[in-house]
């Protein structure tokens, strides 16, 4: 949703930029053909004067909707935030209940973001089999046997309230 914002956005942005200049040429045309040339009668002022007044409608409209998508688009990521904020309180609660050391902590979230045990070791600046083995024990604490099963404990944790919810809404198992 966000990336559509943007895209919307960046859109409106492009039509603006492409708007302005045929605007302020219009605003010269019309300014030359009223007081140098006195054209205020003639068909071409009046075509360019309508011409001139729709491009300065789309204008607003596009300024007033790229507004509005800033608004949006502001909202969704403080709303993004606050989500990822209460996703790592409930990830930091799964690992107090396992009661992981701050090390062990450590290791457990670059697990979760995907990191590989060497680039964790690089990280920390540790060997790598320091890192697997404080990866083993974070295993042993949770009650998995690797970083796939670790992972998806997270997840089933995260989601279990949501997914509990469904079904007793729906009657329907998601999993």
């Amino acid at each position: 949703m966000l990336n559509s914002m943007k895209h919307a956005r960046l859109s409106r942005w492009f039509r603006l930029i492409v708007l302005l200049p045929i605007a302020l040429f219009l605003i010269y045309d019309l300014v030359i053909d009223a007081f140098v040339l006195h054209q205020f009668a003639s068909a071409h002022f009046a075509i360019e004067s309508v011409t001139f007044l729709f491009v300065l409608i789309i204008f607003v409209i596009d300024l007033r909707e790229l507004r509005e998508l800033r608004s949006r688009l502001d909202h969704e990521e403080t709303r993004n935030k606050v989500l990822a904020g209460e996703i790592a309180e409930g990830i930091d609660a799964q690992m107090d209940g396992w009661k992981l050391t701050r090390t062990e902590r450590e290791v457990a979230w670059l697990i979760v973001k995907g990191y590989r045990f060497s680039e964790i070791a690089d990280l920390r600046h540790v060997k790598e089999s320091t890192t697997r083995l404080q990866a083993s024990t974070i295993y042993s604490k949770a009650g998995v046997r690797g970083r796939a099963e670790f992972v998806a404990e997270i997840v089933q944790q995260l989601l279990t309230p949501i997914l509990d919810e469904d079904y007793r809404l729906h009657g329907r198992n998601n999993v």
